[in-house]
């Protein structure tokens, strides 16, 4: 998973809360079958601002993804917005940082909630 370092710092159900989901999170990132890489604050805007996604591969059916809307989500099964949207990817994957300091930086943020 690959998302933006401003969520870290919006409050969900106010401080205590999201001091234990930033824990939560650093302790599920720290888990050998899950990335999770932050895109800090400093690289502005990205192509992620745009809105979430889901790319999904399977190894006895086409690949196939979904985006999130605001009222509903949307597969994805064309080669061409397959494609675009494998792309995005590729780009937020460069803009993110890596996993250790991904998880460094969960930890951070969520010691400035407690």
């Amino acid at each position: 998973m690959v998302f933006d370092q401003g969520v870290l710092h919006r409050p969900v159900g106010g401080a205590d809360v999201t001091a234990e989901q930033a824990k939560h999170l650093a302790e599920v990132a720290r888990r050998p079958n899950i990335v999770a890489q932050v895109i800090p604050v400093s690289v502005g805007a990205h192509e992620g601002l745009r809105g979430s996604f889901v790319l999904m591969d399977f190894a006895d059916a086409p690949s196939i993804a979904w985006q999130d809307g605001a009222l509903h989500g949307l597969p994805v099964e064309d080669a061409d917005g397959l494609a675009a949207l494998a792309a995005i990817w590729d780009t937020l994957d460069s803009e993110a940082l890596p996993r250790s300091a991904s998880v460094e930086l969960i930890e951070e943020v969520g010691q400035t909630w407690s």
